[in-house]
């Protein structure tokens, strides 16, 4: 799979998003975390302002910032053109909610990319595409985290999950999920072949957790090595 600037999407999640999809507690939020198809998000950004260890992986850090700035406003422009089009903006709520909407994701944007090269430099964003071999040793973070990529997309395939998790859990004693549907809130298909092909070697669980998405989905698949606590607690 060939990744396209056009694919990126300005949807930048924040410190507290983060923590709520994974049901982050502070010992984990100290240790060492890898952040998978991370794109614009802030966490990155925040969590190491206070004085965590995150290092984020996906294709989109091999581009400039100047480039990556003006990609994000046009792909912004479109999505929410997309929103208006289809939100009845008869009362001054679903405007206002819309407003709300973009100031929220484009703060975490804006975060993203006033560390983006201080990051790059010190290490914390890897130009990586999945499932390819990522460039770090067996075992070197405690944590893996991968939102709204894996499982959101079904089309990539059965190979291709089993690839990019198995690379994950390589350099990771335990990975998590979020969402375990696809794009449109179904529950994906993926979901119980995954489990079954990790169960036997790996502790698995779908846990919920305090973030919601489409359809009231609130489950993150968890994977880690069977000597490993896999217990987040719902914040």
């Amino acid at each position: 799979m060939t990744y396209r600037l056009r694919n990126l999407a300005p949807w930048g999640r924040n410190f507290d998003e983060y923590t709520h999809m994974f049901g982050l507690c502070d010992t984990e939020l100290n240790g060492k975390i890898a952040g998978f198809a991370d794109g614009p998000a802030s966490f990155n950004a925040e969590c190491c302002q206070q004085g965590g260890q995150v290092v984020s992986f996906d294709p989109v850090y091999r581009y400039p910032v100047e480039k990556l700035e003006l990609c994000l406003q046009e792909a912004k422009r479109l999505m929410f053109e997309d929103i208006c089009k289809n939100t009845p903006l008869d009362g001054s709520i679903a405007a206002r909610n819309i407003d709300e909407l973009e100031k929220h994701h484009m703060e975490a944007t804006r975060s993203f990319l006033d560390d983006y090269e201080k990051g790059k430099t010190e290490g914390r964003y890897i130009d990586h595409e999945l499932p390819f071999k990522i460039p770090f040793p067996d075992d070197s973070f405690d944590l893996g985290l991968s939102s709204h990529f894996l499982m959101l997309y079904p089309r990539l395939g059965i190979n291709f999950h089993l690839q990019a998790l198995e690379e994950m859990l390589r350099i990771c004693q335990e990975i998590r999920v979020f969402p375990t549907v696809d794009k449109t809130g179904k529950p994906c298909g993926l979901t119980d072949r995954l489990i079954g092909h990790f169960c036997e070697d790996y502790k698995v669980t779908l846990k919920k957790t305090a973030c919601h998405y489409m359809n009231g989905a609130h489950e993150m698949l968890v994977i880690g090595r069977k000597d490993v606590d896999t217990s987040p607690v719902l914040h």
